[in-house]
């Protein structure tokens, strides 16, 4: 009887080995993410591999590796801060919609060039999303005239891959 037991409870364990292993894997999309180069005179382009689901979540993926970023790379800067939830994001019509939060602003520089970069960077990177055409921007939820005092916020920002 325990062998009989035995041999099912080790088929039933390759029948799942088979199952788990044959899964599809997710399926991938490339994407193109933006840093500002160490000069900080403009933004270089770094190819990034996120998973395919709709365009929100694919923001969000993009959104959160912006603001990863990529420290280890001598030859970009960081222009938004390493913190969590420092931006959000939703999809609607084809627009991505940032909100960003208070602590991003105060741990930002405060100089135009950085702001143009920072902007650009978030912009040009969601438009690398294939359903995503155009981004607004909210700072703590509400529409403003503007993020650091250079750039007027009201705006639907056009990718601008000339930064």
């Amino acid at each position: 009887m325990f062998r009989k037991i035995l041999f099912v409870l080790i088929l039933i364990v390759s029948f799942g080995t088979v199952i788990v292993s044959t899964a599809q894997q997710p399926e991938t999309v490339n994407v193109k993410l933006y840093f500002a180069d160490a000069g900080m005179m403009r933004l270089v382009p770094s190819n990034a591999v996120i998973c395919r689901t709709d365009a929100e979540h694919e923001a969000r993926a993009v959104i959160n590796a912006l603001i990863a970023g990529r420290d280890n790379n001598p030859k970009i800067r960081r222009l938004i801060p390493d913190e969590k939830k420092c931006m959000s994001v939703r999809v609607r019509d084809n627009i991505a919609i940032v909100d960003i939060k208070q602590k991003m602003i105060d741990a930002h520089p405060d100089d135009k060039n950085s702001e143009i970069l920072t902007v650009y960077q978030i912009v040009n990177s969601l438009t690398s999303i294939e359903d995503i055409t155009s981004v607004r921007f909210t700072v703590n939820g509400t529409p403003q005239k503007n993020f650091m005092g250079h750039i007027d916020m009201r705006e639907t920002f056009i990718p601008d891959y000339t930064v």
